[in-house]
């Protein structure tokens, strides 16, 4: 009687780790030039940085729509923009720069992320994280609507876009900032091989349990 109700609380713990794991499964939404709409300007290289209609200053704002990602309980939200030539620096209290602004649609309005960060003349990654956002998840179902306002201040400034990154829970693909390199995919194991896995090492450690008592 004993040993079933061991086995019974450990498939049951087992089942409860199916249920919450299988609405989590790290995706990443790449939106870039292979993809772009009439409306957006990510650059389809590097060669291409300096060239119209992708070098953008503060006349030319705009924004993309990242495709929906189902799921629910993400234990992270992350939006990781890539951008050149973005002379501005978050860390530095002195050098003041480009200001270009990355709003995102909650719903009913827009909220403002914060900026851009960068060096002159680079290609680099501005990350943020929405994981404590209420209004998170539900955007990302409905497919993340995003936003620039280039050049807030409007001092001559321009900047390009190369891609941007959507990932819940870690996401599947590792991507470089510069436009034209294909993402990698990550491994990521599948829930129901965890489980069987689990399921094994169960089975395993009841039977050396009752060769132990025999």
């Amino acid at each position: 009687m004993k040993k079933q109700s061991i086995a019974s609380t450990i498939l049951g713990a087992l089942a409860l780790f199916v249920t919450s794991t299988s609405s989590a499964v790290p995706i990443t939404d790449v939106q870039e030039y292979i993809n772009n709409t009439a409306t957006e300007f990510f650059v389809f290289d590097d060669d291409s940085k300096y060239d119209y209609p992708y070098y953008r200053d503060y006349s030319e704002d705009w924004g993309w729509v990242h495709d929906g990602i189902a799921g629910s309980d993400f234990s992270s939200i992350v939006l990781d923009i890539s951008a050149f030539d973005v002379d501005y620096d978050s860390g530095s209290s002195i050098y003041i720069g480009e200001r270009d602004m990355i709003d995102v649609f909650d719903g009913s309005s827009w909220v403002s992320l914060g900026e851009l960060d960068g060096s002159h003349d680079i290609w680099d990654f501005t990350t943020f994280d929405l994981t404590g956002y209420s209004w998170a998840e539900a955007q990302v179902n409905a497919g993340l609507q995003v936003r620039m306002d280039i050049d807030t201040l409007e001092e001559g400034w321009l900047v390009t876009l190369g891609r941007a990154t959507l990932s819940v829970d870690g996401g599947d693909l590792v991507c470089v900032p510069t436009p034209g390199v294909p993402c990698e995919t990550v491994e990521v194991p599948e829930p129901t091989g965890v489980v069987l896995l689990s399921l094994g090492l169960a089975g395993l450690g009841l039977s050396r349990r009752r060769r132990a008592r025999n």
